[in-house]
């Protein structure tokens, strides 16, 4: 989107307007903040400054056969530079650039001006404050804002997230959940299990990019356990990278499938009901998710009032009631004594609806029964941010997946940062009265050398999950 300025117009012709004292400070500061270019002249309109500049120093090197040898002058160019908005106008640079011909290869160019990008008409420090703001704003804003094309806005922002991404580095977690959300396809993501932070997320959850991101994870010797959902890719991923940790499933997608199979049943008794009942359970769907010990007073009444009137349906409420008390016995040998007892209570009316957490029981025993060790791993804060995820994704405007994750990993507001003490065995500080004889055994030193020492750093976990929830809720993500 280029600006054009006549500079011969005189203020009668209404284009122009007299400068105020935001104007004079900006004119004043504009050779300042322009260190590589000559600025010939200022102007100011209702929404824009005009600068006039030339550059101070070019580089004649041919793009196409790089000789810098034999150019020549071949004619001028005036490019309209875009630069960091200021004082709420969009700034325009009128840059007059030669344009240059190389004889050996006999190709015309125009030359190339430090601190600009030519390509893209805006200065190399618009298209870093592009980056930074686009985390925090809508590519439509910041296009208003500097007055280019909102697809040039996206596409620098691209390549400011591939910077990022060399950056980033990840404190690697002890407990290591590993989910999914459905933006459009699966994709996975990982989080911190004790900072409840968010790690990263990846554009898809095929195994061969979850060993490919556990691999790339700083100490991963140091995760001792990993919670999944029941996806068999994952546990083949951890299983090859981390054959040392200890795979849980994670309880929620354990009782979520009970949840799943109780409406099921609500849904088929609503259908083959008469009057409006069919209508009030579809309504008291909520209800029904929540466990009975949530429900207040006048909830448990509405429950059980449909409970009364539908005995299939009470049976299957029964069974899904019971399915999450397992989760409150301490061992494993009983969690599973617990089970078998569940299923064998399972009526035959309500076999077909619960075959599928009977299936998850039988193929996923071990990595079900391991939560319930003396550590209880668990992801499912999780569920509330993926839902939150979701519904930003569906309503924001321009939002890419990897836009998404960008603005969520790279944000500074959102990542949660921790000092942590670290055991370091260091080298003794050595005095002057030590033996010449010990001072020069600089090869093999001796065990008394070296003491332990404890360090405190800073270690980034990730986006805080809490603070990004705060952030969706408030509706400025």
């Amino acid at each position: 989107m280029n600006a054009s300025y006549d500079w011969r117009r005189s203020s009668s012709r209404g284009g122009e307007i007299r400068l105020d004292k935001n104007a004079h400070e900006y004119a004043k500061q504009a050779q300042a903040n322009l260190p590589d270019l000559n600025v010939l002249d200022f102007k100011e309109t209702d929404d824009e400054y005009h600068i006039k500049a030339s550059p101070r120093e070019i580089s004649r090197r041919c793009p196409h056969c790089a000789s810098s040898d034999d150019i020549v002058s071949h004619a001028w160019r005036t490019l309209v530079i875009r630069d960091i908005p200021s004082h709420g106008k969009a700034v325009a640079i009128h840059l007059d650039v030669p344009r240059l011909k190389c004889r050996p290869c006999k190709k015309t160019f125009t030359a190339t001006v430090p601190e600009v990008d030519t390509g893209r008409e805006m200065t190399m420090r618009l298209t870093q404050w592009v980056g930074r703001r686009a985390l925090e704003y809508t590519y439509a804003e910041i296009a208003k804002q500097v007055k280019v094309d909102e697809k040039t806005i996206r596409n620098v922002f691209d390549e400011y997230v591939a910077e990022l991404e060399k950056q980033f580095k990840r404190e690697t977690p002890i407990w290591l959940g590993i989910d999914e959300i459905k933006l459009k396809r699966f994709r996975a993501i990982f989080t911190n299990l004790h900072g409840r932070s968010l790690i990263d997320m990846l554009p898809d959850r095929y195994t061969t990019s979850v060993v490919s991101f556990l691999k790339s994870l700083p100490d991963k010797e140091r995760i001792t356990h990993c919670a999944i959902d029941m996806w068999s890719g994952y546990r083949r991923a951890v299983q090859e990278v981390l054959p040392n940790a200890k795979i849980v499933v994670d309880k929620f997608h354990v009782v979520s499938k009970a949840n799943a199979a109780f409406d099921i049943v609500r849904r088929k008794v609503a259908r083959e009901s008469d009057g409006g009942a069919g209508l009030g359970l579809k309504r008291a769907h909520k209800l029904f998710d929540k466990r009975r010990d949530d429900l207040t007073d006048e909830q448990y009444l509405t429950v059980s009032g449909w409970l009364n009137n539908f005995p299939v349906l009470a049976a299957a409420y029964d069974l899904k009631e019971r399915l999450y008390r397992i989760y409150e016995v301490e061992t494993p040998e009983e969690a599973w004594g617990e089970y078998l007892h569940w299923e064998s209570t399972i009526p035959n009316e309500l076999s077909k609806p619960f075959r599928a957490v009977k299936t998850a029981f039988r193929n996923w025993k071990p990595y079900i029964l391991n939560y319930f060790d003396d550590q209880r791993v668990t992801n499912a804060f999780t569920e509330s941010f993926n839902a939150k995820v979701r519904e930003v994704y569906r309503n924001g405007r321009g939002y890419s997946f990897e836009r998404l994750r960008a603005k969520v990993l790279y944000t500074d507001m959102f990542q949660k940062r921790v000092k942590v003490q670290e055991r370091v065995r260091v080298r003794k500080q050595r005095f002057e009265d030590v033996t010449t004889a010990r001072y020069m055994c600089l090869a093999t030193p001796m065990q008394d050398d070296y003491e332990i020492q404890i360090k405190t750093r800073v270690a980034n976990l990730g986006a805080d999950l809490s603070t990004l929830e705060l952030v969706f809720d408030s509706g400025k993500f």
